[in-house]
């Protein structure tokens, strides 16, 4: 009987050891925003030359790894659209990152003032109200390494960041995160 109990506290010992080092999405947030500056260029795009400004920014990206394995993950690039135009690009560069950690990304992006201009009615109404939505989508691929053996995973985050158009500051943020394990090939 003793044998069976400590068979049976074995058998749960060891299923809770597997649950907790389970893979689990790790969570992106967008910190914060700052304007890094403009650039005026002139455009012949158009059927009248106008001036269009560029605006360069910094985002800071808080990603925290909940799990017991340090990640790896390579470059890739994220789109920023505005009202479902591609506004710019922002490069996030390849690195790594510890288990159970937190770290702040600083992540430069570019956007184009040409494409802006074809929303400039919504535009003008979101600095009038103070509330402006981008809509952010990246996909991050890596690996966790596990005792010696590498679990390749990518990472689809899309986030819907409500931004005061004239200070910059997040207002509110509703990040998805889905978490796709890769099978080795």
């Amino acid at each position: 009987m003793a044998l069976i109990s400590l068979a049976a506290v074995g058998v749960v010992g060891a299923g809770v050891g597997l649950y907790s080092i389970r893979p689990r999405d790790p969570v992106f947030e967008v910190q914060s925003i700052t304007l890094s500056g403009f650039n005026v260029r002139f455009t012949t795009e158009s059927a009248l030359p106008m001036a269009v400004v560029d605006v360069s920014l910094t985002l800071f990206i808080k990603v925290i790894n909940p799990n017991v394995t340090p990640i790896q993950f390579s470059s890739t690039v994220m789109d920023i659209y505005y009202k479902g135009t591609l506004l710019g690009q922002a490069q996030v560069d390849s690195g790594s990152q510890e288990a159970k950690s937190e770290q702040v990304m600083e992540v430069p992006a570019k956007l184009d003032g040409l494409k802006m201009t074809n929303h400039l009615k919504d535009l003008f109404a979101d600095v009038t109200k103070r509330e402006m939505t981008l809509n952010s989508v990246v996909t991050i691929s890596g690996c966790a390494v596990v005792w010696k053996w590498k679990h390749n995973f990518e990472v689809h985050v899309n986030s819907d960041i409500k931004v005061d158009p004239v200070f910059l500051q997040i207002l509110d943020q509703e990040n998805r995160v889905e978490l796709d394990l890769v099978p080795e090939i």
